[in-house]
């Protein structure tokens, strides 16, 4: 009987280790389908990193070029301050020239205009009289 028993036990831890057994084989399946997964998202990966390194290096040369306009920018901007200062102090000497002028060209009387000259377009709003007679009288 106690023969039986322990046989009765030896067939039971049998029959629990061929399941436990069955299990594991399903468990490593569902393992190794997952590798060819897991491969599949490497590969993936490799591939946005390849694309995400030539996005870096299109981006790198953008941003050279853009750095090179800016440069070229900067250089107007900088020719563009230059004349406009010049030219705002070239007004300056002028409207002073015709502040000392405006006596004598009060003085003067404008020449008389020929028969033959075309007439004046209107005046344009904002200009003086006193400024087209003095550009008058040094013409």
């Amino acid at each position: 009987m106690l023969g039986l028993l322990l046989d009765g036990a030896i067939a039971l831890g049998l029959l629990a280790v061929v399941g436990l057994g069955l299990r594991l084989k399903r468990n490593l399946a569902s393992l190794r389908s997952g590798d060819g997964e897991l491969e599949r998202l490497v590969v993936a990966l490799d591939g946005a990193t390849e694309r995400s390194a030539a996005a870096l290096h299109g981006l790198k040369q953008a941003a050279a070029t853009a750095e090179g306009r800016l440069a070229a920018i900067q250089r107007l901007v900088d020719d563009l301050q230059f004349l406009t200062g010049r030219g705002e102090q070239l007004a300056d000497r002028l409207e002073e020239q015709i502040r000392r002028g405006r006596p004598l060209a009060q003085r003067a009387e404008p020449p008389a205009r020929a028969a033959t000259d075309p007439p004046r377009a209107p005046r344009q709003a904002g200009v003086s009289a006193d400024l087209e007679r003095t550009l008058s009288t040094l013409r």
